[in-house]
């Protein structure tokens, strides 16, 4: 067993997830640990990067191969050499107090490994990057440090601070694929707000995009709610109130739906009227973005969104059927009184069925009307 499932019991706490490191083939590994669980469990094998995955009732247990790693350029993803010492392949890792194992079987089972020194680092409180070109080689790690940091209530030791002042402009290297990946597991952690107030503080947002930063609604929001949350409610709440928000967004390669929630909540403090309009042109919008939205700007919204609620369980008083018995032809017409009865319901003109008919009637009546002459 390796990395962080070692650190979170060293702390005192339940880990979060368990990984395991293994002298030989992981997919095989994975295999056979897969039909002891039996049929409901999966594998999913990544030859290239010499990992595999088992998932089991929402569960997952991550093996790699002792391996070395080598860095072509700043972002790019890994050559591996599996065939390292598990000393190697702990002391390849990003920070010291990831870098502890506990063998679990074999020759060295039972025995704790920290050869870079991370359990007296967790217990000075201190976060220190193994070596000088931690960040450069893959800059998400700025990310994995601000959560282990929040989580653990670490702060980076001189040499590493020194180092995260000059990574953000590394960051411009790594894909958005790999960016977003570590957005979700911001998203899941307990203390979400504090990791991005770090990742803001340490200009990692900025590097992403340099228009990105922790507005303060998104930071008093996040510091009453600390986690974790559904991916596409907290991009919502950090990019709704920017005007860059799309391009933030695509830099992210953020999937279409957590897009079109971060869009939504920003329309909803857009508003400033509450007609039928405008409700109309709100209906619809997701769960994710009304939250973020009351979480942004509480006063404002509660007005709104109720209105909205209101509006949307209003119905006409009449259906189509009742329009055409009452003489309206099909076509745009019937769909015009279709819309203009509701309104009129929700202002509170109408109270009924009958008082619908009434007006129906009465607007036919005056329509067939001779004109003066």
């Amino acid at each position: 067993m390796i990395g962080g499932a070692i650190r979170d019991l060293a702390a005192g706490g339940a880990p979060a997830e368990v990984d395991l490191a293994c002298d030989g083939d992981p997919a095989a590994l994975a295999a056979s640990i897969a039909t002891r669980l039996g049929e409901t469990a999966t594998v999913r094998a990544e030859p290239r990067f010499a990992t595999a995955r088992v998932e089991w009732r929402e569960r997952r247990l991550d093996i790699a191969a002792l391996r070395g790693e080598r860095y072509a350029r700043p972002g790019a993803l890994p050559a591996v050499h599996p065939g390292a010492t598990i000393e190697a392949d702990l002391g390849r890792r990003d920070f010291s107090v990831n870098a502890i194992a506990l063998g679990v079987a074999g020759p060295r089972g039972g025995e704790l490994l920290d050869p870079c020194g991370g359990l007296e680092d967790l217990a000075s409180r201190q976060l220190r990057a193994l070596h000088a070109d931690s960040f450069r080689d893959d800059a998400t790690r700025l990310w994995r440090g601000a959560r282990c940091a929040a989580t653990l209530g670490l702060r980076p030791d001189p040499e590493t601070a020194r180092l995260i002042e000059d990574a953000p402009r590394w960051i411009a290297r790594s894909s958005g694929r790999r960016l977003w990946a570590e957005f979700e597991r911001v998203a899941a952690s307990r203390r979400t707000g504090a990791a991005l107030r770090l990742l803001d503080g340490w200009g990692a947002l900025r590097g992403v995009h340099p228009a990105w930063s922790l507005t303060p609604e998104a930071s008093q929001a996040l510091s009453r709610r600390p986690g974790p949350h559904s991916p596409a409610l907290l991009l919502a709440v950090l990019l709704a109130p920017l005007a860059e928000r799309e391009a933030i967004a695509a830099r992210l390669t953020a999937p279409r739906a957590a897009r079109r929630s971060t869009g939504e909540a920003a329309r909803l403090l857009a508003v400033r009227d509450r007609t039928p309009p405008t409700l109309a042109a709100l209906e619809g919008v997701s769960g994710e973005a009304r939250t973020a939205a009351r979480w942004l700007d509480p006063a404002g919204q509660r007005l709104l969104q109720h209105e909205l609620r209101r509006w949307e369980r209003t119905r006409p008083p009449l259906d189509a059927a009742a329009l055409l018995r009452l003489g309206l032809a099909r076509g745009p017409e019937l769909g015009a009184w279709l819309e203009r009865l509701r309104r009129e319901r929700y202002l509170g003109n109408l109270r009924d069925a009958a008082s619908a008919r009434r007006a129906v009637r009465a607007a036919l009546r005056h329509a067939a009307e001779p004109e003066e002459r």
